[in-house]
């Protein structure tokens, strides 16, 4: 059994998850593992590879190796070292965040690229030996989360005792759970395209043969978009994304055509000519575009038998640092609470627990990703001036060993990405046990810390807490 689960020996539950992409599979291991029944539903014919590359930060990593996944990850991860920062428009080095030595392992876990096809079908694979049972070809059209049913294309209705929305973006589940707030969203002014390049292909010119073997995450800043850029199956391919500005009458018309796409469109003329370069040698491409959301007030339905994981709960920008750790921290949550000695009866608790611990935590990440992409393109004037004239000023200190930093340098530069990086899903779920776990085991109280927990219970007694996990 992977580090950091226990299993359940009695009141397993039957959970039913819409969706098979990494949120799913890897949510569907662990609570197959934490010694339930899990059943998949995927629309898609069967197992898909997908070639565009995300990010582990350390707070994913540490899920990843807690799962015991770690000797696996570094067969097929590139591990970062450095993010650097350059000019769109001449390949000018602005300035670079190290990921030095001593931050990292006070992290206890690594900075990886990984590509997202790679990750999912360690998943997958996990998963179905497990003895998670996989649906492909199913489409879920409806939800009855009342009788805890769902209701595929063709017709079928299954039921179970907990049903996972776990079908990302353009969830179904969603509208279901949350309600009218569903349909309430911005749609971002920007597109994010992704390209995959063959490092093969790209060593045979000298501008470029660098970029097949430096761990560094490229960022290149231009007037009113970006482009990152890392490497990704053991050096294997080059993937990179572009943000780019997108008019309304833009946002689907040509898109729909397939490559090549103009490069108009793309805007590559603002880039400089390796950046150009890369994006002509690329052999695939995918856009994407999002919505934005507030916070949705809910994650479980009121009936306590949905809850919601992933960008279905937490929609945030395509090709974030953080889209893939949101949806791992949310499977490590749940399958830790679902592997407490608590009964079937309170399993409303548990959702409302997990609700409870994931809302703030996702918000505050939604909003940070945000924000870092917004910083990163910002149209040609003032603000983008002071912006690269602060990246300079800050690369000297980032030049020197850690220990040699300014403490005021190292606090504003590191302070918001340690809260990120070092967060524990488990640990976490630790507190809260300690915290209510007596309450749980006792029928005449429960936990009554938020209004979260009311809507499945009347307030009853408080009572004293307990200071272990079982």
């Amino acid at each position: 059994m992977p580090v950091g689960l226990t299993s359940r020996t009695e009141d397993m539950l039957h959970f039913l998850i819409v969706g098979g992409g990494i949120a799913g599979s890897a949510c569907a291991f662990s609570l197959q593992q934490a010694g339930h029944q899990v059943t998949v539903l995927e629309q898609s014919a069967g197992p898909h590879k997908s070639r565009g590359g995300l990010r582990s930060p350390p707070n994913m990593t540490r899920i990843l190796n807690q799962w015991g996944l770690e000797e696996g990850l570094s067969r097929i991860a590139v591990k970062a070292n450095r993010f650097t920062f350059l000019s769109g428009s001449d390949g000018e080095n602005l300035g670079l965040f190290v990921l030095h030595d001593k931050l990292m392992k006070s992290l206890l876990a690594d900075f990886y690229y990984i590509q997202h096809g790679d990750l999912l079908t360690v998943f997958q694979d996990l998963a179905k030996k497990s003895g998670v049972k996989f649906q492909y070809s199913t489409k879920v059209t409806s939800i009855d989360p009342w009788a805890g049913t769902v209701t595929t294309c063709s017709g079928a209705k299954m039921s179970a005792d907990v049903i996972i929305g776990a079908d990302g973006y353009k969830s179904v589940v969603r509208p279901v759970v949350v309600g009218p707030q569903a349909l309430k969203g911005v749609r971002d002014r920007r597109v994010s395209v992704g390209f995959t390049i063959p490092t093969d292909s790209m060593r045979p010119h000298e501008d470029l043969e660098p970029f097949t073997e430096s761990p560094e995450w490229t960022v290149w800043l231009a007037d009113d978009c970006s482009m990152h850029g890392l490497l990704t199956s053991s050096k294997r391919d080059y993937v990179l994304v572009l943000n780019l500005p997108m008019e309304e009458e833009h946002v689907q018309d040509p898109w729909a055509e397939r490559p090549p796409i103009s490069s108009e469109l793309l805007r590559i003329d603002k880039f400089e000519p390796r950046a150009q370069k890369l994006i002509r040698l690329a052999r695939s491409m995918t856009k994407t575009d999002c919505i934005h959301h507030e916070p949705f007030e809910n994650w479980v339905h009121e009936s306590g038998k949905v809850v919601l994981i992933g960008e279905a709960a937490h929609p945030s920008v395509p090709n974030g640092t953080h889209n893939a750790s949101m949806a791992l921290e949310d499977a490590m949550t749940l399958a830790t609470l679902f592997s407490l000695p608590a009964t079937r009866s309170q399993t409303p608790m548990l959702l409302a627990a997990y609700e409870e611990l994931r809302q703030p935590r996702c918000a505050t990440t939604q909003a940070s990703e945000r924000q870092k992409r917004d910083f990163v393109c910002i149209p040609n004037g003032p603000e983008q001036r002071a912006r690269d004239a602060g990246l300079r000023a800050a690369r000297e200190q980032e030049l020197l060993d850690w220990d040699d930093a300014s403490e005021g340098y190292l606090r504003v530069t590191w302070e918001e990405f340690i809260d990120l990086f070092s967060y524990d899903a488990r640990e976490a779920v630790e507190d809260w046990w300690t915290k209510w776990g007596k309450a749980m085991h006792n029928p005449r109280a429960r936990p009554c810390s938020t209004s979260n927990m009311s809507k499945f219970e009347p307030p009853l007694l408080e009572v004293d807490v307990v200071r272990e996990m079982p």
